[in-house]
């Protein structure tokens, strides 16, 4: 069985640490790569990101009195309240547009009382044969809007009265309850709501209705006060609007009951007036700065007619001011050439009356037909920014009016785009989670392969050095054997000859030299042993201090040199291929200092990545390789020991020109 090694499983380790510690962009491209739906979700996200910046920015949260509907309070969720706006008769709608209330006074955050499950209906004259769901929210719960609205299609279909049902109550505490800021029917340019104020006073009907007026109310779900302000874009105004003098500027026209009014050139058909309040930067603290406590609007057909005179839609027991937000006055269709706005009670700021407006339009088929039209008024205040023609230049106090429905359709997108985003972060996030769970448990596996890896590892090296060992004795102990033994045999033989011959001097002279000899062997066998069984030696010597060692001993008087090329990246030789090196090495100068009359001896050691060549020449008078005798170098038993190791030896020699020879050996067979 083939072992992972320890490196591989430790490198492996570190890169999925990383990829899971590093909280860093590359990691989580790392985790898309590895999970398709990260990639699709983090696409779509880039996607929607994108429409992002071509949809309407949510608007600050406006600040009204108006709150809108209130049902009662329950105990349970899934108590069924209903609202129900009544047109007087048939119309087209376009959409239905449901808008939370404004995050103020009872209304304690933004989404405040929208309901978690509901359904919106369009009714008939006959209620229990014309029905129709224009949209169903019952199955599951609806994302919380907060303050932006929530534009249904209605596609053109005809309704006499339009109901939105509650199944699924929005939670305050231990209570339960449903609310509406305010509930749009859109017709073209229209807001069809505004109409139903003058329809009759069961116009707007609901299953039950909580709290007091001004603050909620079963009228304010069609009064205009919303929390998103009035439909405007990005252009900054060039005005501020127009604003009648102030008191103190009129002179003896203390007591004046101030007006404005716009000349539309010809007589037509008005639908609507449109008021919108003036807000300067400076009286920035002021929402509908301005904007008359009460007021009449005048039709009339020629300048100086008989006025028809519009009902406001503040008029009644009870008043509030729009705060920002723009006020619909219905005209059913009266014709008029001059519209005139008197301010019969005026704002009061900073301790004085004020009467100012931003814009007003009048709205005729679908168009705005005051725009640039001419403006005259009982008096002007000559100031930056105030004019009367900045009335109906299409600019609030601070920038320029937007069409209406887009701008509710727009809303509404980025509402819907806002949620999926939380959707799509919310999926990434338990995606992302996951995988770092499996990354950890993956990580915990693989330190524990790594550790098991190490362990086997660690066993079969141990076994590996005890094999070593067990062949280290066995080569040790014939060693013993064959050198040792050999050369005390010898020494033995050449005592007994000596004292069978007698005492003759001479030849005792002789034997005691060849005794000096074997002595010197046995004694150089005897360190090589005793480097092999010295435990804290074992494979440690440096391979050219041992070279140099031998050739000092056996080349002793003979002029030799030794050169070694270093190689970095070299791994040490085995210690039985070291051995048998060595001996190859004492071999090869034995036979130089017997055979060769050499006077100089060149040793050169060179290490590549996968091998080691070891290369002694002599200057001696050298021998022929091919000669039966082999000149005495013991050519075969060199072979012998090289190729048990899978290497070579290869001699070079001719006559009277010296001899080399080349030891190559691998450092792994």
């Amino acid at each position: 069985m083939s072992i992972v090694p320890y490196s591989a499983v430790r490198s492996t380790i570190f890169v999925m640490a990383a990829l899971l510690c590093v909280g860093s962009s590359a990691a989580q491209a790392g985790l898309e790569w590895l999970s398709p739906e990260l990639r699709r979700l983090g696409e779509e996200r880039e996607t929607l990101q994108q429409h992002l910046t071509t949809l309407p920015s949510a608007p600050e949260p406006q600040v009204t009195q108006r709150l809108g509907w209130h049902s009662d309070y329950s105990t349970s969720p899934d108590t069924v309240d209903w609202v129900e706006l009544n047109l007087g008769h048939a119309e087209r709608l376009d959409a239905v547009v449901l808008i939370a209330p404004p995050p103020s006074g009872g209304a304690i955050e933004p989404g405040y009382g929208f309901p978690l499950r509901f359904r919106v209906e369009l009714l008939g004259d006959d209620e229990k044969t014309e029905r129709w769901i224009l949209a169903d929210y019952t199955r599951a719960d609806f994302p919380n809007p907060g303050i932006l609205p929530v534009f249904i299609p209605a596609g053109g279909r005809l309704a006499h009265k339009v109901r939105v049902t509650a199944t699924r109550l929005f939670r305050e505490d231990h209570r339960y309850l449903c609310a509406f800021g305010e509930v749009m029917l859109l017709q073209g340019q229209r807001n069809l709501s505004a109409q139903t104020e003058v329809v009759g006073p069961n116009a707007v009907r609901a299953s039950s209705s909580q709290g007091t007026r001004p603050d909620w109310g079963r009228i304010n779900v069609v009064d205009g006060h919303t929390a998103l302000g009035p439909p405007v874009g990005t252009q900054p105004s060039p005005t501020l609007g127009f604003r009648a003098r102030l008191k103190h500027e009129r002179g003896k026209n203390q007591d004046l009951v101030p007006w404005v009014s716009v000349d539309l050139g010809a007589v037509a058909p008005i639908d609507e007036v449109r008021l919108f309040p003036a807000h300067p930067p400076q009286f920035a603290h002021s929402h509908g700065y301005g904007f008359p406590v009460q007021y009449q609007i005048e039709l009339r057909e020629t300048e100086d007619g008989p006025p028809v005179i519009l009902p406001a839609p503040q008029s009644g027991d009870y008043s509030a001011p729009p705060g920002d937000n723009m006020v619909t006055v219905v005209a059913g269709g009266q014709r008029a050439r001059f519209v005139r706005l008197t301010a019969l009670e005026q704002h009061v700021s900073n301790g004085g009356p004020v009467f100012a407006l931003a814009e007003m339009q009048v709205w005729s088929e679908a168009k705005n037909i005051a725009a640039g039209k001419s403006v005259m008024a009982s008096d002007y205040t000559d100031q930056p920014g105030w004019s009367g023609a900045a009335l109906v230049d299409g600019f609030t106090s601070s920038a320029n009016i937007v069409d209406f429905p887009s701008w509710l359709a727009g809303l509404s997108q980025r509402r819907e785009v806002k949620q999926r985003l939380a959707a799509i972060e919310s999926r990434r996030k338990a995606l992302t989670q996951r995988w770092e769970q499996a990354g950890f448990i993956g990580l915990a596996g693989l330190a524990a392969l790594g550790t098991i890896v190490s362990l086997v590892w660690l066993q079969r090296q141990r076994r590996q050095r005890q094999a070593e060992l067990e062949a280290l004795r066995q080569r040790i102990a014939r060693d013993l054997h064959d050198e040792i033994g050999s050369s005390l045999g010898s020494i033995a033989l050449i005592a007994q000859d000596i004292l069978a011959d007698g005492h003759d001097a001479a030849q005792m002279r002789a034997d005691l030299g060849e005794i000096k000899h074997i002595a010197d062997e046995t004694v150089s066998a005897m360190r090589d042993i005793t480097r092999l069984i010295q435990s804290d030696r074992y494979g440690t010597d440096d391979l050219a201090t041992l070279l140099r060692e031998t050739a000092g001993r056996l080349l002793r008087g003979m002029s030799h040199t030794l050169m070694v090329e270093e190689n970095p990246h070299a791994r040490p030789l085995p210690v039985d291929r070291q051995r048998d090196l060595i001996l190859m090495f004492k071999e090869t100068l034995h036979n130089i200092t017997r055979h060769a009359g050499a006077k100089n001896v060149g040793i050169r050691l060179a290490q590549s990545d996968g091998q080691l060549t070891l290369t002694i020449h002599d200057d001696g008078h050298g021998f022929d390789p091919a000669a039966p005798t082999g000149g005495g170098m013991g050519l075969t038993n060199l072979q012998r020991r090289a190729a048990k190791h899978g290497g070579v030896v290869r001699i070079v020699s001719v006559p009277a020109q010296g001899t080399t020879v080349s030891i190559t050996l691998p450092h792994h067979a």
